[in-house]
């Protein structure tokens, strides 16, 4: 699953705390298949956002296996989603796979000259010629600089500057998805495990708002567990860990480019088209955080509020992150309510 399917179990996971919470089974009741019938789900969430999901239980062994399937669709600020889940429940296993169509309005992608290898990320073109050394900006073998700041990689910086100068693009593209998770369950307490591998046709070194990270297209790896305390008539908090391994795109050696010679530092971002030695490599990103949940009881049905945050600060990592923050962190907070149909 994506950050944002992932953010949909971990809801899912809420509801159905909370909701048997609330009937004072024992610890690890709602560890078990849940009650079949179908239900729709609908999520306000900060971003701002709205989903909307059908979900459909069918019992395969009582109180041991299930298989749900589920229709959701997505309108938040940068971007539309629909989608189809299919997920198997073995005892504590679970198995699980996803396609979807994904179009993006707000998308934020490495654009570079092709005269210098930098993006200057919307801003106005400049009478200066551009510089020719590795920082940014900066000048020291030519007496010459230009005034505006350039990147070479979509960091939070640029993708700041692209909102600033609206320098997006529009694209829609395809995914699939395939998971394999574990639950177990203890006395006050919960973890959750899962792998998941999802290939995706999105434009090359652009940002991914689900993961709040910079990837290529092509298949990417996730894991993410989160271990849950919790208390028996109010909800749960623990601790949250993601992994991701990323295709990215990257500069080969440091090539001199352009009439100014201008050096395109080893290890910056690049386009495949661009010109220069361009490679694609398979980056490790980790990130960490929170999860907390407790369920209000607004509604007739089953309902819940839910919080996550995951950040890098102390990992060097200047990709992650949300830029109207100029943070590496990634919030998330919902509100979920289910009503069975």
């Amino acid at each position: 699953m994506t950050g944002r399917q992932a953010a949909v179990l971990t809801l899912v996971l809420a509801v159905t705390v909370c909701a048997r919470a609330r009937a004072h089974p024992p610890f690890d009741d709602f560890l078990n298949p849940q009650e079949p019938g179908r239900k729709l789900t609908l999520t306000p969430f900060v971003g701002p956002g709205f989903q909307a999901a059908y979900d459909q239980r069918v019992t395969i062994e009582k109180d041991m296996s299930e298989l749900r399937m589920q229709l959701v669709g997505t309108l938040a600020y940068p971007f539309a989603e629909a989608s189809a889940h299919v997920d198997a429940r073995f005892f504590l296993m679970t198995f699980g796979a996803s396609v979807g169509y994904h179009d993006e309005w707000h998308l934020l992608q490495f654009r570079p000259d092709p005269a210098t290898g930098r993006d200057r990320a919307g801003q106005p073109p400049s009478a200066e010629p551009p510089a020719a050394t590795l920082p940014p900006g900066k000048s020291a073998r030519a007496p010459y600089a230009d005034p505006a700041t350039t990147f070479v990689d979509l960091d939070r910086d640029a993708r700041s500057t692209k909102d600033r100068y609206a320098d997006v693009q529009h694209a829609a593209w395809t995914f699939y998805e395939g998971r394999w998770g574990f639950v177990w369950p203890g006395y006050g307490f919960m973890g959750v495990s899962t792998l998941a591998a999802r290939y995706e046709t999105r434009p090359d070194v652009s940002y991914d708002w689900e993961t709040a990270t910079v990837h290529s297209h092509g298949v990417t790896y996730r894991w993410e567990g989160y271990f849950l305390f919790r208390e028996r008539n109010t909800g749960f908090i623990g601790p949250a860990l993601r992994a991701l391994y990323l295709p990215r795109d990257r500069v080969v050696g440091s090539p001199t480019i352009g009439p100014y010679e201008v050096v395109v530092p080893a290890g910056s971002a690049c386009q495949m088209a661009e010109g220069i030695p361009c490679e694609r490599r398979y980056e490790l990103e980790l990130q960490y955080g929170v999860l907390a949940g407790l369920c209000p009881g607004w509604g007739h049905g089953t309902d819940a509020f839910l919080v996550r945050a995951y950040a890098t600060w102390g990992l060097d990592d200047r990709l992650f992150g949300m830029q109207v923050l100029h943070q590496p962190l990634q919030l998330l907070v919902a509100y979920m309510a289910s009503v069975e149909l």
